[in-house]
């Protein structure tokens, strides 16, 4: 690493530590719950927590070792940088883990990535796993790693408020899954005894319809994977599970009615198992459409959230539009019979721009294709055309 490269992490680090403190400090509108007394305790025995939310049931790190929490914090957590600024400044003990005792062992609630970075820099064992040499550590920062404070806490909902506003809407953010399983698993919890979601977002310090809109798409991902008609570990794409796909399919009528959700589904908090038995194989088809399957070779018909997820949702309620996808798979050729031809217009119009655009950054691949250069003469034309159409149309700006 360049010597201005690990001013540039220091620097960061130093103004992400300032942010801590003043993030605790500063008015809140609802401010996080306050944990008690800190207490100095030894990092060696610390453990990781793998029910941490952060470890979905996306990363599958249920039974993890040290080193497969580790490996995934490296590769998700910008756990690098951490580890970088660690060595060069010692570990800045500005903000305690949280701790709870769990079958005679300690974990770490809140602060696993910095256990993590600890646990690098302090144990070869692990160092090996950071894809490359370790940054170089003196004996004086080296000595920072051995002792941390700490809260210690009965159980995890004696933290989890604490925890969730600062994941859900503080400085150190879950992706959304993790978000929705923490909510979720707290309104199990708790909803017997008259908690509601509403309770949970106020707590949380978000917003009650984006906390019901992501519980429910919990409630129907686990529906699914107990029926035993989709897996997330089987969804063909294997970058971060899309699933705003899903809970933003379920706000639309289109789904819901696909479903049998009922249009009054989400006046009220969503209960667990939705989905009614008879239409459990629509369900399986959805989010084979959303994500696909890597073990039957199916691909996704939807790649991105916006506008895919909105088509699909109107082709579900076009029963011509609906077996044309049944037969076809075809996203595009279903959503011709939902489509106006003004609409059709419109949508072409913006792919052939989105298409142009694409092409036009990939100009300096061009290896002069005579071909390729007629295609282009005809698309100005075509493109020169469309626009005398449309001016003719397009009425004139008043002057003001």
């Amino acid at each position: 690493m360049s010597r201005g490269e690990l001013y540039r992490r220091q620097f960061l680090y130093a103004v992400a530590s300032v942010l801590v403190c003043v993030y605790s400090l500063a008015p809140m509108a609802t401010p996080p719950p306050a944990l008690r007394a800190t207490t100095p305790f030894p990092t060696g025995e610390l453990h990781f927590d793998t029910s941490n939310p952060r470890f979905t049931e996306d990363h599958d790190l249920g039974k993890a070792t040290d080193g497969d929490v580790i490996e995934f914090l490296l590769a998700n957590a910008d756990l690098a940088e951490l580890v970088h600024s660690i060595a060069s400044n010692g570990y800045i003990d500005i903000e305690p883990l949280v701790i709870m005792e769990d079958k005679r062992r300690l974990v770490v609630l809140e602060g696993n990535r910095r256990l993590a970075a600890i646990k690098l820099l302090s144990d070869p064992k692990h160092g090996k796993l950071f894809g490359g040499p370790l940054p170089e550590i003196t004996d004086k920062n080296r000595a920072t790693l051995r002792e941390v404070s700490v809260y210690r806490v009965p159980d995890r909902d004696s933290a989890r408020d604490f925890i969730g506003f600062k994941h859900i809407n503080g400085p150190h953010r879950w992706d959304s899954l993790a978000k929705a399983r923490f909510a979720a698993d707290w309104f199990n919890r708790e909803r017997g005894q008259g908690t509601t979601l509403k309770h949970i977002a106020r707590k949380m310090g978000d917003r009650h319809d984006t906390i019901q809109r992501m519980v429910a798409g919990i409630f129907v991902l686990d529906q699914a994977k107990k029926g035993g008609v989709f897996d997330l570990h089987d969804r063909a794409d294997e970058r971060p599970f899309a699933f705003s796909h899903l809970y933003t399919a379920l706000t639309r009528p289109g789904y819901r009615t696909y479903l049998e959700l009922g249009s009054d589904w989400r006046e009220d908090d969503p209960k667990p198992n939705p989905v009614p038995k008879r239409a459990i194989d629509r369900l399986r088809d959805v989010l084979l459409w959303l994500y696909g399957s890597k073990k039957d070779g199916i691909e996704p018909i939807v790649t991105s959230q916006n506008p895919h997820v909105k088509e699909l949702g109107e082709i579900l309620e076009n029963p011509k539009a609906r077996a044309i996808l049944a037969a076809t798979r075809d996203r595009k050729k279903a959503y011709r019979a939902v489509a106006t031809p003004a609409r059709q217009f419109e949508k072409d119009l913006v792919d052939a721009h989105l298409s142009a655009e694409s092409a036009l950054g990939l100009i300096p691949e061009y290896d002069g294709d005579p071909s390729l250069l007629e295609i282009s003469s005809e698309l100005r034309g075509k493109a020169d055309l469309i626009y005398q159409e449309m001016s003719k149309r397009t009425p004139p700006k008043r002057s003001k």
